[in-house]
């Protein structure tokens, strides 16, 4: 007997659950970031036309229903852990000074922005995967071209994503050395 609870109906909800999804946090990014101040009628426009994308377009909307399970599962471990600390006796105002305020602890929110992008990159992995092996290996694909598979192979080897890793990384180091310090 099937039941409501039963995964295979929510694939038919999937596109309108991404599409709110998409909706509601773009929209609010644009808000919250003041991308247009005083028209929220053109960050609401702008926040339709990327959801009503990702609704059109497979492999993003895959992307999505990958990654949200996760990042309901993150929330959903934050939020215990800073139960638990306010069960413990700490004050709500130190648990509010980590994550928010005028200085947030740059610790805690870059190493939630980096659970984010692996989470992200899993999702990337689990869809695009096939067709960037495909790239790299040296297969023939139909319609592909050997230009697309040299330039595949070139830009995915390690020696290059080791480089790219090491830039990324000396940038930040750049950034946080430069910025000044809590410890006067």
């Amino acid at each position: 007997m099937a039941t409501v609870f039963e995964l295979g109906l929510l694939n038919y909800f999937s596109p309108i659950i991404v599409f709110l999804f998409v909706l509601i946090i773009l929209w609010a990014l644009l808000e919250k970031t003041n991308f247009f101040p005083g028209n929220k009628f053109a960050n609401m426009l702008i926040a339709f036309c990327l959801s009503f994308l990702f609704i059109l377009i497979p492999e993003l909307r895959e992307i999505i229903t990958l990654s949200t399970p996760w990042f309901v599962i993150m929330f959903i471990f934050l939020f215990m852990l800073i139960l638990i600390f306010l069960f413990m006796g700490v004050k709500p105002e130190v648990i509010g000074k980590l994550f928010g305020g005028p200085k947030p602890n740059l610790t805690i929110v870059w190493f939630i922005i980096i659970i984010a992008f692996a989470i992200f990159g899993y999702a990337f992995t689990q869809v695009y995967g096939e067709q960037v092996h495909a790239i790299t290996s040296g297969e023939t694909t139909d319609g592909g071209s050997e230009l697309t598979q040299n330039i595949g192979a070139i830009l995915f080897t390690p020696k290059v994503l080791g480089m790219v890793f090491l830039m990324v990384l000396a940038g930040f180091a750049v950034r946080f050395i430069s910025t000044a310090s809590d410890f006067s």
